[in-house]
């Protein structure tokens, strides 16, 4: 006979965690009475009236070429996309109800990346998450991208699971074209059964939506390309970004494609260098919006699935926990510094000045608790490395970064009057940083292991379609003798 260990009980027993999940709801309800019943779900608008056009036997889709397709208001989806919203078009509060689902989706992505909800520690991830403003803002709209999230994390959570990663990834590609380069990641991890899975699932899908689509795929593809002219400037794209400080449109997509293409090259040589498979992950998501000409803020929680995998502990786990789930933390400073950037850059629909007060009382604590007391992992659950204090060094890259920055914000003002830089700067800004934390955090160098000793981390990508990797000599903290 065999058992499973027993897990140990959550940080402060069970009633801290009991309040904590209580402070979760009241979070929720907060939210959801403040901020996301305000406005009307536009984004959930569009799918619902697309799906009664179906269900009354009427395309969903607006005419190409006619200023429909930019209106804001427009179905420009892949076609089985709006099949679920034909019941769904039929219900009273139909609206509402797909904005919960997606609460719970939120709160579903978060807790298949790692975070479990036993101990009031990891409620405060889950809070953070869903208190980031790029999460807020995505509810309000009722976009599908609380749903995409969850996706990308399933994936992440399935990725030893060729028919099941392989499924989700195709279906989050087929539902956001944008997404197609999180396959890259399949492939550079060598998890050639989940990419061979994606690939045919993916194939599937646009044969069935080519057969019963009223439009064809050229057609639809040229809609999009309409849409992403008339959309890139007006959103925090790469694109829009260098649209906006006196590049062509088609030259700006084309520099923001080579720029993705690049991320996707340096994630395979640091891959053949041994890089963990985490940053090939990252790079995926990272390369999907960098290329996309339409990004609005709230794709930016899409960032969050390859930040909480990152925010995670490296490795095989240890081998009290084999055989069982792994129940090791995930450190909440990163998330928190996520939260706290994403208010930085955009602050919800309507917001008011009483607003910002009551998130600031309820942010702050719950931010500062995180980056204070940031649990085993370290504050940043990367690799333990000396460092020396040098001024000069420190200061040099937010020197860099402002210094940057006047420069666009000078060029956009001298090319067009009014045009947004600062949003899509700073949304650049925090893509590369999360990408310079995820090579740093994947490095083949020593990392923090919650036992207390520091373990050499696993090198190469794919080791579920590659065999069980050999385990690491364990070395001391601070000689780095075995």
């Amino acid at each position: 006979m065999w058992s499973v260990p027993a897990l140990p009980r959550p940080d402060g027993g069970w009633g801290r965690a009991t309040l904590g999940g209580l402070g979760l709801a009241g979070l929720i309800l907060l939210i959801w009475l403040g901020m996301i019943s305000r406005i009307g779900h536009f984004d959930v608008d569009v799918f619902l009236r697309a799906g009664a056009a179906v269900r009354a036997g009427h395309t969903p889709y607006p005419e190409p070429g006619t200023a429909a397709v930019s209106s804001g208001s427009a179905f420009v989806y892949p076609y089985l996309t709006v099949w679920p919203f034909v019941p769904l078009s039929a219900l009273s509060h139909a609206a509402d109800l797909f904005v919960a689902a997606s609460v719970l989706a939120v709160l579903a992505g978060t807790r298949v990346s790692g975070v479990r909800l036993s101990g009031v520690r990891d409620l405060r991830i889950h809070a953070l998450v869903l208190a980031a403003s790029t999460t807020v803002i995505g509810l309000q709209m009722g976009t599908l991208n609380a749903l995409l999230f969850a996706g990308l994390a399933l994936a992440w959570r399935t990725r030893d699971h060729p028919l099941a990663c392989g499924t989700v990834v195709a279906l989050a590609i087929y539902s956001k074209v944008f997404l197609a380069p999180v396959l890259v990641w399949l492939v550079l991890a060598r998890r050639w059964r989940a990419a061979g899975v994606a690939g045919v699932v993916l194939a599937t899908l646009v044969g069935v939506s080519a057969l019963t689509s009223p439009l064809d795929l050229t057609d639809y593809f040229a809609l999009l390309d309409q849409l992403g002219r008339a959309e890139a400037q007006a959103g925090i794209s790469l694109t829009g970004l260098l649209n906006g400080v006196g590049l062509a449109t088609t030259t700006a997509a084309t520099l923001a494609r080579g720029a993705a293409l690049a991320v996707l090259a340096g994630c395979w040589w640091a891959a053949r260098r041994g890089h963990d498979e985490r940053l090939a992950y990252t790079g995926g998501v990272v390369a999907a919006l960098l290329a996309s000409p339409v990004v609005w803020c709230h794709y930016l929680l899409l960032l969050v699935a390859p930040l909480l995998a990152l925010s995670g502990p490296a490795g095989a786990p240890p081998p009290r926990h084999r055989g069982a789930r792994d129940r090791r933390p995930v450190a909440p400073g990163p998330i928190a510094l996520f939260a706290t950037g994403s208010w930085l850059l955009v602050t919800p629909h309507r917001t008011t000045g009483a607003d910002l007060v009551v998130a600031a009382l309820l942010g702050a604590p719950l931010v500062l608790s995180c980056l204070l007391r940031p649990g085993p992992g370290g504050t940043f659950g990367a690799g333990l490395r000396p460092m020396r204090p040098d001024v000069t060094l420190v200061a040099s890259w937010p020197t860099r970064t402002v210094v940057v920055g006047v420069v666009v914000l000078g060029l956009a003002a001298v090319h067009a009057a009014g045009a947004p830089a600062i949003g899509p700067y700073a949304a650049c800004v925090g893509i590369g940083v999360l990408l310079a934390f995820a090579v740093r955090s994947t490095s083949p160098a020593s990392v923090y292991d919650p036992s207390g000793s520091v373990v050499r981390a696993e090198a190469g990508p794919g080791s579920a379609d590659r065999g069980r990797p050999k385990d690491r000599p364990v070395v001391h903290g601070r000689t780095g003798a075995p």
